[in-house]
């Protein structure tokens, strides 16, 4: 209708206002909704984009709308020349769409906007400004879509799908419902747990994390019991997935996770997979294959490589062991004594290296620092830090 929901930080009951209050230009319902990352063309980048297709009367002194507009808006403010009609900001674009969601490059091979119209998806190419048709039966209609830690969903009532963006394919153990996931409702979602991962899933249960990841990208996770957690959003994360969800195929506990060159590393037991992480974590072909054979150790309990650095530190037990990632063959340094006899699991941010262990971390603002310390820093607790949980 009239009025646009919003949900606030930490997961609180979300609250409504009018869309006069933030859109006061605009005088009915929005049919769909997209925010433009374009970063080469500053007048673009961040705008957002409400559509209109409704025919709606003329007032006093106004022309009558002709129900195919878009209204684009920067910094909260209504950008010249706007509302206009959607084919001739989009050219090839109908009107009357239901949805919209922006296609990363690294998604969609281009910078690309997708728009849904009953069973018809039309693929907008944000360079060369052409549009091709395509239909997707499996997926659509959508009433609305969106990107949310780089996979696409396609929302319809009070059900969603994900799908990838290229072929329109649904995956698997979908649809699910919205009040689990989006939309906070009481007594429902991830807030709320799921009884089948009991503390594992509860990202405020004191149980120990078997792995953390900083990686490329400055996306950071945490594993525990075959689950993974995103760290680097409050908006993005917080939630437990399994690890199929983001990294496609991988079952079972991480016992170690690092990144480098565009890779994710990701140990279990004796073995070690590789996924891409710019091109929506695919597995790279021939793996897993034996730890011994990619990095010359069996196993880890921990690992970590510091960001703009192809050092890798692996450690097992009390001992860390330096690996040259640009060598090949590779070849681990000397063990290397630390002041801790063991730890859960370890991460290197521009904010120093992080050794986990149990309910608590341990900070260093350095390797240098790690490697000279005689005594473990001052435990802090994993839960109030990462996952803002209350103390």
């Amino acid at each position: 209708g009239e009025e646009v929901w919003e949900s606030s930080q930490g997961g609180l009951q979300p609250h409504t206002r009018p869309l006069a209050t933030s859109w006061p230009e605009l005088g009915g319902p929005v049919e769909a909704a997209l925010r433009l990352y374009h970063q080469q063309h500053p007048q673009e980048h961040q705008s957002l984009y409400l559509f209109q297709a409704w025919p709606r009367a003329a007032g006093r002194g106004q022309r009558a709308a002709s129900g195919e507009q878009v209204w684009a808006y920067a910094g909260g403010q209504l950008r010249p020349g706007f509302p206009r009609r959607i084919g001739d900001e989009f050219p090839g674009v109908p009107g009357g769409v239901d949805a919209a969601v922006e296609c990363y490059p690294e998604d969609c091979g281009g910078e690309t906007v997708l728009f849904f119209k009953g069973d018809t998806v039309y693929s907008f190419d944000l360079v060369l400004r052409v549009t091709k048709p395509r239909v997707w039966p499996g997926l659509g209609p959508c009433s609305a879509a969106l990107r949310w830690l780089e996979r696409y969903y396609c929302l319809r009532g009070t059900h969603f799908h994900r799908f990838d963006p290229l072929t329109g394919k649904v995956h698997i153990g979908y649809p699910r419902d919205l009040r689990d996931y989006f939309i906070p409702c009481p007594g429902r979602g991830h807030g709320q747990g799921n009884a089948s991962w009991g503390d594992a899933g509860d990202r405020c249960s004191e149980m120990p994390f078997q792995a953390f990841l900083s990686d490329d990208t400055g996306r950071i996770y945490a594993f525990r019991g075959g689950l993974s957690f995103r760290l680097d959003s409050w908006r993005d994360g917080y939630h437990a997935w399994p690890l199929g969800q983001t990294w496609p195929e991988l079952e079972g506990e991480v016992d170690a996770a690092f990144a480098w060159d565009g890779r994710t590393y990701l140990i279990q037991g004796s073995q070690v997979s590789i996924f891409l992480s710019e091109q929506g974590h695919r597995r790279v072909l021939g793996y897993p294959r034996a730890l011994q054979e990619e990095l010359g150790v069996p196993s880890a309990d921990a690992a970590f490589t510091c960001p703009g650095s192809a050092h890798l530190y692996l450690i097992t037990g009390d001992r860390i062991r330096l690996v040259d990632l640009t060598q090949m063959p590779r070849h681990v340094g000397e063990p290397v004594l630390l002041p801790h006899d063991h730890v859960d699991g370890a991460m290197c941010t521009n904010d120093g290296v992080f050794l986990f262990r149990g309910p608590s971390y341990h900070q260093y603002s350095s390797v240098a620092q790690l490697l000279g310390a005689q005594q473990p820093a001052p435990p802090q607790s994993i839960a109030t830090h990462f996952f803002h949980c209350p103390q």
